[in-house]
């Protein structure tokens, strides 16, 4: 009651860099000492890069440009996710689209000051939106297990965050408890915290044109290739392994995320996962989300995010990419 509140929302899903710009003015204007940002992963991106933005006394053509000399500190930030999925209240980069194209800002000083994890904040999210917010941390877990960025810091975040989503994203898509929303909630949070060491790899490189040009949502969109990369990067060989310790350590990691969803082996682990990609009423292939012409897939194909590719921890051929698309 003794504070000068000013409120921004004035955003879509999938925040462009109109909407950042507009809430990097309305900061400088309130003067405001700290930022509290409530909401989904939007709404995390935008507050995040308009301080970011802020500090900097920076805006499109710096996000372009992607170089940042002697930064400057950002304002406080508050962070309070309210659906169970990016964790970008763990991580210290942000989405922005700019003239429909992804772009990725990161530096450390932009991860939030505080996060404030609760999966009561989650109660109110609806089944569709519950679905693909989990998909997504449930993406970003297994891309964290086999990237190139994996390390003992972040394999037991990736593994918890796997185990938690995996055990309790159906029942929170069709059967939604308190307990389940937040084994949901900390999943989404310590997957966040996974890929803010890791970063993620193909699936995401991928789902951000299908996103953009197709509407489909984010979560949703990474999984459409999670099941093929899974078979893909199990496939690993010295010779066309980018993980500098070799193709015997990304193989191993591979197992946990077998072990984990109860699977022998990568088919039967990508047939589990695509089957819970159908049973929470998503698609689980670009011709169930309507992506069935050539011409659609060599646009995702020539657009791919080429710094996420490169984390995958085994490289891909543009043949190979089309193979993941099928």
């Amino acid at each position: 009651a003794d504070r000068t509140v000013k409120i921004f929302d004035s955003f879509e899903p999938n925040p462009k860099v109109a909407e950042v710009e507009a809430c990097a003015a309305a900061l400088r204007k309130s003067k405001a000492e700290t930022i509290l940002v409530v909401g989904g992963g939007t709404a995390m991106d935008v507050a995040k890069l308009a301080n970011w933005l802020t500090a900097q006394n920076a805006g499109k053509e710096e996000i372009l440009h992607g170089v940042w000399d002697s930064p400057q500190t950002p304002l406080p930030l508050i962070a309070v996710p309210t659906t169970a999925g990016t964790g970008s209240e763990a991580t210290h980069f942000a989405v922005v689209y700019v003239d429909g194209q992804k772009h990725s800002v990161a530096h450390p000083l932009m991860r939030p000051s505080v996060a404030v994890v609760d999966g009561a904040l989650t109660a109110s999210s609806p089944p569709m939106l519950t679905a693909q917010s989990g998909l997504d941390a449930l993406c970003q877990a297994i891309e964290s297990i086999w990237a190139i960025g994996a390390n003992e810091m972040s394999l037991p975040f990736a593994r918890e965050a796997l185990g938690l989503a995996w055990k309790n994203l159906e029942s929170a898509v069709t059967a939604p408890t308190p307990a389940v929303r937040d084994a949901m909630a900390r999943a989404a949070h310590l997957a966040g915290q996974a890929i803010n060491l890791t970063k993620t790899t193909v699936p995401h490189a991928l789902s951000y044109t299908i996103t953009s040009a197709h509407g489909l949502p984010h979560g949703a969109a990474v999984a459409l290739t999670l099941g093929a990369a899974l078979v893909f990067n199990s496939e690993v060989s010295e010779t066309d392994c980018l993980d500098a310790r070799g193709a015997v350590a990304v193989r191993e990691r591979m197992a946990m995320i077998y072990e984990t969803l109860g699977a022998r082996d990568a088919a039967e682990a990508a047939g589990c996962f695509e089957a819970l990609v159908k049973s929470i009423g998503c698609p689980a292939s670009l011709a169930e989300a309507g992506i069935t012409e050539a011409a659609q897939v060599d646009h995702i194909c020539a657009t791919v995010n080429v710094e996420r590719l490169a984390n995958n921890p085994r490289r891909l051929t543009p043949e190979d990419l089309r193979g993941l698309l099928q």
